[in-house]
């Protein structure tokens, strides 16, 4: 695993949720009551970006289906999403947010 420079803070003053693809890998980027967090990027039911969702009170909601899901834990909250979100860990350096995420040929 390496660990991947995907975002400045700065870009959560436009979206609480950011999109993002690391060697192949689609991220979705979540800032919460000032700590951020990284999923996969498609929801396990539809395939749709979670990007286009919204958070609600922790959880992100599918824009396709409104299924939700824990952002912290990915935890998938029942119908009609029942598999969970991948999760990645995330650290923060000096405005700066790298996952740590297995890439292609890393």
């Amino acid at each position: 695993m390496t660990w991947n420079l995907v975002a400045d803070l700065a870009e959560f003053e436009d979206s609480p949720v950011l999109a993002r693809e690391i060697g192949g890998v689609s991220l979705a980027l979540y800032r919460v009551d000032g700590a951020v967090y990284a999923t996969q990027g498609l929801c396990t039911h539809a395939g749709v970006s979670l990007a286009g969702g919204e958070i609600v009170e922790g959880y992100i909601e599918c824009p396709a289906h409104y299924g939700l899901f824990e952002i912290a834990t990915g935890r998938a909250q029942g119908g009609p999403v029942c598999r969970d979100l991948a999760t990645y860990p995330v650290r923060v350096e000096d405005g700066r947010v790298f996952v740590e995420v297995a890439v292609d040929g890393a």
